[in-house]
Formats: C-alpha cells, sequence, structure tokens
C-alpha cells in the first residue's frame, strides 16, 4: 500500500514537467506570433498611425477653424490631458485589477472558458482592459476561443512592452462612446463641449458609464439609463478607494448635464467648403478624413465674414432670385482672402459659384485676351486703334486710343485689335493665366469672352492679381501647408510664374484705373484708395427662348487695389432663368458697387459711392443727330433704330450705348440711390450704336454669345 502512494507521488511530480513539455510548443507559438503582430508598433508611432483620427483646419493666424472626420470621430491625446479622476473611474468599472494584474486577468480567462465550455460560445469577456486595448487594435470582434488566445497571449507581451499608462492612454483614445465619437477627448466634445482636460467628476464617470453600451445608455436618448450607469461608476470608485464615500454619494445626486453646442464643428462657410476641395485634390479624401492632419488655411474670417455681409444685402439685387459670387485674393501671395458661392450659405459642401461656376466674362476677358497679348508686342495705352466708317449710320469714333477703348469698353476696337496682333496670342497669354481653353476658343469672339466653357471667379480673380503683382502670375490657393500627425510637412501652396513684362502689368494697371476714375466701371471707384478694374456683360442666348427680349446672362466687375484682387459675379442660375426671370443689370451696375463695398470694408475705408461720374463721349453719329434741330426726336429716334438694326442683331444691346445711359443716370444719382434697373435697361437694345465691323470682326460679333460692360 505504501508502495503504491509513493508510486502515485511520482506520478504526481511529473505532471508539472508534463503540463510545461506540453505548453512549450504553445508557450513558443504565442510568443513568436505577439512579435510578429506587434512588430513596429510603439508608444510614439500608436496615436498616429494605427487608427483614423481627426484633422484640424487652421485660419492665417493659426487659430483653430474646426474639426474634420469621416464617420469615425476621433482626436488622440495623452494621458496627461485626461484628469485622474475620469482615469480612474474608467480602471473602477472596466478593470478593478488593471494596476495589478500583467495583461490578463486568469479568473476571468477562467469564467469565460468554462462559459464557452458550457453554450459553444463566448457569452462573457471580462477581459482586462489590456486586453481590450489588444483587441481594439490588432484583432476582430469575433467571439471565438481562438481569438480569446491570440488576445491573451498578446496581451501578455503587450504588458511587457508597455507600462499602465501608456497602455490606459491607448485605450481611452481607441474606445467608443457613442454618438460618432471615439476617444475620450472627442467624446468630451460631443457630450460637453470641453476638451478632456476639463472634465468634471461627474462627467468622467458618465462617460465611463457608456463604454459598455453606448446605444443603450445614450445621455441623449435614455437620460436616465445613463444617469443610472454613472451612478453605478461611482459607487465602484468609492469602493475601490478613488473616491470619498461622501463625494460619490453627492456627486450620485447630480442630474446628468449636456452642452453638445461644438460652435467650432458646426462651422461652416463656401471657403471652407473650397479648403476641402483644394485638400482632398492635394492630398486624398481617406487622409484628409482620417489622417489626423493639420490643415494651414489662408482664410481671415473678418474678411470672410465682410463679403459674406455684403453679399447677403438684398437692397443690391434687383429679385430675391438672383444670385452673386464673389472671390478675393491677395495680390502678391496669390493666397484666397474670401469666396462667398452665393447670397446665403447652403447645403455643406454644395455648389460654390464662386470657384465651381462657368459662365462667359464679357468683356471683363478683353484685358486677358486682347490688351496684355498686345502690350507684350510694343502697344501702349496711348496707341491708337483705327475705324473707318462703314457708311452714314456706322457710329464712327473716329481714331481711338487702346486706354480710351477700354475705359469705354469699345468692342470692335478689342476685336479689331486681336485680329492685328493674332488670335493665337490672345489664346496663349489666357491659358498662361490659368484658364483652361479648349481649341475651339481659339478665334475672334476670345476677345469679348465668347469662351465654350466659361470661367470662375476665383479664375478671373487669379488672372487680374497678376497685373497688381508685377505680372507674376500664382495660381489662388487656400492651403498654406499641411502636416501630418507627426509635423512632416505634406504640401506646400504652388509660387508664382511671370507671364508677361512688369511693364505689361503697368500698361494694364494704367487703363483699368480709367475704367473706374472716368469710365464704365466708375461704381466701384472707392474713397481713399486708387482702384482699377473692368466690367463685363453677357447678353441672353440667341435661342427661341428669350428671342425678342432685351436683357443679360451675366454681369461682371473684376478689379484690385494695391494688396487685393475681388471678381464679382452675379446672374439667374440655369434652372431659374426664363422669359420672365433673367437680368436688367450690367457689369457697371451692382457688380461695381458689391466690389466697392467689399473692398472699403475691408479696407477700413468709406463705403459710400465716391461720385463724380462722367459721361460717355458721343459718337460722330450722335453728334450729327445734334445738328438736325428739323427733324422730331421721333423721327431721329427712327433713324438710329434702323441704322443700329444693320450693325448689331435683334435682341442683342450694344454696350457703349448702355454705359452712357449708366453714367447719365449716375450723374443725375450720383449717390446710387434710384433703383438702376428701372429705366436704362428698358430702353429698345435696337437704339444701340456701335461702330460698324468688317469682315472678321462682323463674324465675331455676330456669334451666339455677345459680351458688354
Amino acid at each position: 500500500m505504501a508502495g503504491s502512494w509513493r508510486n502515485a507521488v511520482k506520478v504526481i511530480a511529473f505532471i508539472p514537467a508534463l503540463l510545461i513539455l506540453a505548453l512549450t510548443p504553445v508557450l513558443i507559438w504565442g510568443y513568436c506570433y505577439a512579435n510578429w503582430v506587434l512588430a513596429g508598433f510603439s508608444s510614439a508611432k500608436a496615436l498616429s498611425t494605427v487608427f483614423d483620427q481627426n484633422s484640424f483646419l487652421y485660419d492665417e493666424n493659426g487659430n483653430l477653424i474646426c474639426e474634420i472626420h469621416g464617420e469615425i470621430n476621433r482626436t488622440p491625446v495623452s494621458l496627461s490631458q485626461v484628469p485622474e479622476h475620469v482615469q480612474k473611474a474608467f480602471v473602477a468599472i472596466e478593470d478593478e485589477r488593471f494596476y495589478s494584474h500583467s495583461g490578463v486577468d486568469i479568473k476571468a480567462i477562467l469564467r469565460a472558458a468554462f462559459s464557452y465550455y458550457r453554450s459553444g460560445r463566448i457569452t462573457e469577456g471580462a477581459s482586462t482592459i489590456t486586453q481590450q486595448v489588444i483587441k481594439l487594435y490588432f484583432l476582430s470582434p469575433e467571439q471565438t476561443l481562438r481569438r480569446k488566445v491570440r488576445e491573451a497571449m498578446l496581451a501578455l507581451e503587450f504588458e511587457r512592452r508597455f507600462n499602465k499608462d501608456e497602455i490606459l492612454e491607448f485605450y481611452l483614445n481607441r474606445v467608443y462612446f457613442g454618438e460618432g465619437a471615439y476617444g475620450i477627448q472627442s467624446a468630451s466634445k460631443v457630450y460637453f463641449n470641453k476638451n478632456s482636460s476639463e472634465l468634471t467628476l461627474a462627467e468622467g464617470a458618465l462617460l465611463a458609464a457608456l463604454v459598455q453600451a453606448p446605444s443603450a445608455n445614450d445621455p441623449y436618448l435614455n437620460p436616465e439609463s445613463a444617469q443610472r450607469r454613472r451612478n453605478v461608476v461611482l459607487e465602484k470608485m468609492s469602493e475601490q478607494g478613488y473616491i470619498l464615500k461622501s463625494q460619490g454619494q453627492e456627486t450620485q445626486r447630480k442630474p446628468v448635464e449636456l452642452n453638445s453646442d461644438v460652435s467650432l464643428e458646426n462651422y461652416r462657410s463656401y471657403f471652407l467648403d473650397y479648403v476641402m476641395d483644394e485638400a482632398v485634390g492635394v492630398i486624398g479624401n481617406d487622409k484628409i478624413f482620417k489622417g489626423g492632419l493639420k490643415i494651414y488655411t489662408t482664410l481671415e474670417p473678418e474678411i470672410q465674414k465682410k463679403a459674406e455681409q455684403v453679399c447677403a444685402r438684398t437692397d443690391l439685387f434687383p429679385s430675391e432670385k438672383v444670385e452673386a459670387a464673389i472671390a478675393m485674393v491677395e495680390n502678391g501671395t496669390g493666397a484666397v482672402k474670401a469666396v462667398v458661392g452665393g447670397r446665403q450659405y447652403g447645403v455643406n459642401r454644395g455648389f460654390n459659384r464662386a470657384t465651381q461656376l462657368s459662365r462667359q466674362p464679357g468683356s471683363a476677358f478683353k484685358p486677358i485676351a486682347v490688351y496684355a497679348p498686345a502690350f507684350e508686342l510694343g502697344y501702349t495705352p496711348d496707341s491708337v486703334i483705327s475705324y473707318e466708317p462703314h457708311n452714314s449710320g456706322g457710329g464712327y469714333y473716329g481714331p481711338i486710343t487702346i486706354r480710351t477703348a477700354v475705359q469705354w469698353s469699345r468692342n470692335v476696337a478689342a476685336v479689331r485689335l486681336l485680329n492685328q496682333i493674332g488670335v493665337d496670342r490672345g489664346f496663349e497669354m489666357a491659358a498662361k493665366l490659368g484658364f483652361e481653353l479648349v481649341e475651339e476658343d481659339r478665334c475672334l469672339p476670345l476677345a469679348l469672352g465668347g469662351l465654350t466653357k466659361g470661367v470662375s471667379p476665383l479664375q478671373m480673380a487669379g488672372a487680374y492679381a497678376a497685373f497688381p503683382n508685377g505680372g507674376v502670375f500664382i495660381k489662388p490657393y487656400s492651403i498654406k501647408h499641411i502636416e501630418d500627425s507627426q509635423g512632416q510637412t505634406l504640401y506646400r501652396h504652388p509660387q508664382g510664374t511671370p507671364v508677361m513684362k512688369a511693364s505689361t502689368a503697368d500698361f494694364i494697371k494704367d487703363v483699368l484705373r480709367a475704367v473706374v476714375e472716368a469710365g464704365t466701371g466708375n461704381r466701384a471707384k472707392i474713397r481713399g484708395a486708387q482702384a482699377a478694374g473692368k466690367t463685363g456683360t453677357t447678353e441672353l442666348p440667341d435661342t427661341a427662348e428669350y428671342r425678342g427680349l432685351s436683357g443679360n446672362k451675366d454681369a461682371w466687375f473684376v478689379g484690385f487695389t494695391d494688396r487685393y484682387t475681388t471678381a464679382v459675379w452675379m446672374g439667374y442660375d440655369e434652372r431659374n432663368m426664363d422669359r420672365q426671370h433673367y437680368l436688367t443689370s450690367y457689369g457697371g451696375n451692382q457688380p461695381a458697387e458689391i466690389f466697392r463695398l467689399v473692398m472699403a470694408g475691408v479696407m477700413g475705408l468709406d463705403d459710400r459711392p465716391a461720385g463724380g461720374y462722367v459721361v460717355q463721349p458721343l459718337t460722330e453719329e450722335q453728334k450729327a443727330e445734334q445738328k438736325k434741330p428739323e427733324e422730331s426726336d421721333k423721327q431721329a429716334e427712327q433713324k438710329k433704330q434702323g441704322d443700329s438694326i444693320n450693325q448689331v442683331k435683334p435682341g442683342k444691346q450694344g454696350e457703349e450705348k448702355k454705359e452712357n445711359e449708366d453714367t447719365n443716370k449716375q450723374q443725375n444719382d450720383p449717390e446710387g440711390k434710384s433703383n438702376s434697373n428701372d429705366n436704362e435697361e428698358q430702353k429698345d437694345p435696337a437704339k444701340s450704336v456701335t461702330p460698324a465691323p468688317q469682315d472678321e470682326e462682323q463674324k465675331a460679333l455676330s456669334q451666339p454669345v455677345k459680351s458688354s460692360p
């Protein structure tokens, strides 16, 4: 009998050795597996490379504008930015032995194994915080025994590599809190509109309460359930000595208080929409919404706000449905300073008229496609463009200088000059200034902005900014640079390229100042600052729908001061245009006024009209008409109509006559108080008088798209 016991003892003594021998392959496998999975994972890179995180937009002065994210809203923070009482709330409810175990709670593992044996599936988790980190970072959420074993192996190795504070930091930045918030910082913003460092005991306990069942305990949907679970957390903290019992009881009596008005995240504007479009274009959608990037923009909120306020003024628009867009660029840098894509901001990242519009620019394109290339060839503002009278009613102006032609936006002068210098030169200059033209644009209508694809206000502002910038073109940009979460620069804005002589730029500034000082753009004159610019108007399409109407489709003003260039567009959206809804405004009217108001506001100057409007000079025909006193007014009017119809197609408005009418009215109403659309734009379009174009010029002016200032 004694011998049997001795033999039994010997066998029992070998059991540990047998177990060790049997487990050795498993331990070796576990060690190799853990090292393979954790290879390259470090605390320095974990928060920035392992999971999706929010990106941040900053303004010109480095102030945070807003956070952006995709489906996952996460902003990593260090553990030092989480108060100790908040840390302890999570430890108390999620893993009370967190600071004493080595990554695996043996009791919890045995309990889970027994549960699996009874039901055939994992019904109890009871994982440690370390195991939850492993599951969140490295494993799928499947509930199998195999995954549980892997989790345990990785947890043991993880604890060997990282200390408890690092592990808790990983956990707090990864876990889901409901309402789309991942991580303690995002949850703090979503529920309390504050940073994690500012969380109170009650707030921290509530967040800890959400982790187990975010939907069931959502304080917005189930405030009673959320409060009950929060109080359980407080009881656990009291039991484990993290807070005094009296402190816990006092906090339990407090109601759940939320403050979800996250002003930064709710801030939206056309400018930010453009920033997002530019960022996605240079970095890619995934990185923008998931990469934790820092995007430094050119936004100056006060400038943007002033432009938005002007565009929202109802008194500047002839009707409620007339839309407008504004784009402002800093001349010397190309930095975009204002983007207003409509009178009121609508849908997030909806249609942005300032950047996505594609409309004919009319006469505002003349400095780009005609006069700049002419000055490159040696023409000057005083160079003369000669006319030959076509007939007695030809509207003969006599020899005209380029300065005067620009000042009063003479269409035929622009077409004739482009014909003289060659269409190719105008085409090439437009391309250098950032316009994407097609071969069909290589024709004389280019002089009048008759483009196949059209342009946007931002493109026009960018092109005009090259003139005050000494002939250097910088593609407009809203992003100065982008950094990744490690501070490495991923992108910088483009640099400028000289596209014309400095003398050419000076000549353009000279002639465009004449437009504002005493020409078609006189309403853009700014008190206390020297401005230059050009008007542009495109007429209604020559289609059956608009045939017989006297009106316009687009009205532009593009101009600059020493520091800024601003493009203004006004018109109806295509879907809102019909025979009752079309423009009777033109570029020298409201668009020029909007330019003045925006620029004066930005520079802190008096935005009242500068006054001193001048009358456009008479044509030779008009002078001749004044010398016939024996003719009745009615006969003279009929004769003018008959002569004009020979030169301008029915239903089209001649620009010189319109601007003459406008400046006459401005002289009588220098403060611009009357409705500029009530009188002059209702006149018969056939009364317009322009120099008679010949040959190729006649063809250019007969194209479907016509322009006027």
